[in-house]
């Protein structure tokens, strides 16, 4: 039988992967949000290799924009969100990679453009000679936060939202998910429904730094209905063990204050800190141009003391309602 395993994200990479931002998506914020995708992949070339996917037709203004030291991939895409459309990297048998590629159905409908990439995860497995894990589960990789010990925590609005998996059981999932990333214990967040695309992805709630340790943020200061999501997801975090017995132990990270939807569409601002990179030796974190970026920056460098913190302005790739961590996909090392 195989034996699968996702490692953590602060294990070692062989290399990050990001897909590069393409009209008509942006509109009128295209060229802003190519730059600080640039800056985003500078700041992580710095510490790991980096390879990004784009479609043909943008492949001689990535390169030039990125430049020679990040390696450009082609493949036919319709959006530019890796960590939720391209596979989640594992190690079969302690040897081999593969990668899991769950049903991507455009985040329950939100988006109605997702065929191109649904196909990524294969596409993009099958050529790093690795083997795709097909699975009927409709998630995205947002939701998934690992210790590489056995552990996941996850969101319920996520996973059993009808609009990705209507009638799915928590037995039924939690067997998926063992088969699939070798997870041992599942810890269920409440998530929030109630949060404008993704239905309320994990890498905006919590994340692990390392075994028995999970960061997690608290609402903005102000945010009263935030507070109230804020409490019941922690609740569902207090007194749990993980996949090896230990009690977890909280760092906690106050989320950066809410900005207007206004003329954004349903999608709104992602405005967490929690939405950040891992990489060798590094961590890159977002920078909002607000005051609280200085005490963010200083609570994720105690987080992770062994790693040098990079912050970068995100100001308009968050636009779109995702962050750092939701447009790169690290590949572990075998």
């Amino acid at each position: 039988m195989t034996r699968r395993r996702m490692p953590a994200e602060w294990e070692d990479h062989e290399r990050c992967w990001m897909i590069w931002p393409d009209a008509p998506l942006w509109e009128d914020e295209l060229e802003p949000v190519q730059r600080e995708y640039t800056g985003v992949a500078h700041a992580i070339r710095n510490y790991e290799p980096l390879s990004v996917v784009t479609n043909p037709h943008s492949a001689a203004k990535a390169r030039d924009m990125l430049g020679a030291d990040i390696e450009v991939v082609e493949y036919p895409v319709d959006d530019a969100w890796c960590r939720d459309c391209g596979p989640s990297f594992v190690i079969e048998d302690d040897a081999r990679l593969a990668g899991v590629c769950w049903r991507f159905n455009g985040w329950g409908g939100a988006n109605t453009e997702f065929q191109k990439d649904a196909a990524l995860g294969r596409r993009l497995t099958e050529g790093l000679g690795g083997s795709p894990i097909t699975s009927a589960l409709s998630t995205e990789g947002g939701n998934i936060a690992v210790d590489g010990q056995g552990t996941l925590i996850t969101t319920d609005s996520v996973t059993f939202n009808t609009n990705r998996n209507p009638g799915l059981t928590r037995p039924h999932a939690e067997a998926e998910f063992a088969r699939t990333l070798g997870i041992e214990k599942v810890i269920w967040l409440p998530g929030n429904d109630a949060e404008h695309g993704t239905n309320g992805h994990i890498d905006g709630i919590a994340c692990f730094t390392k075994p028995g340790t999970v960061l997690f943020e608290l609402a903005a200061e102000g945010d009263d209905s935030g507070k109230v999501t804020t409490e019941k997801n922690f609740a569902a975090l207090e007194g749990q063990t993980d996949a090896q017995g230990r009690p977890l132990e909280f760092i906690t990270i106050r989320e950066a204050p809410t900005r207007s939807r206004a003329g954004h569409g349903d999608w709104g601002f992602c405005s967490s800190y929690v939405n950040f990179y891992i990489a060798n030796g590094g961590l890159v974190i977002p920078g909002y141009g607000i005051p609280e970026d200085a005490e963010a920056y200083e609570t994720l460098a105690a987080a992770f003391p062994d790693r040098s913190v990079t912050q970068v302005p995100v100001t308009h790739i968050t636009r779109g309602g995702g962050g750092i961590h939701c447009i790169t996909q690290q590949q572990p090392k075998l």
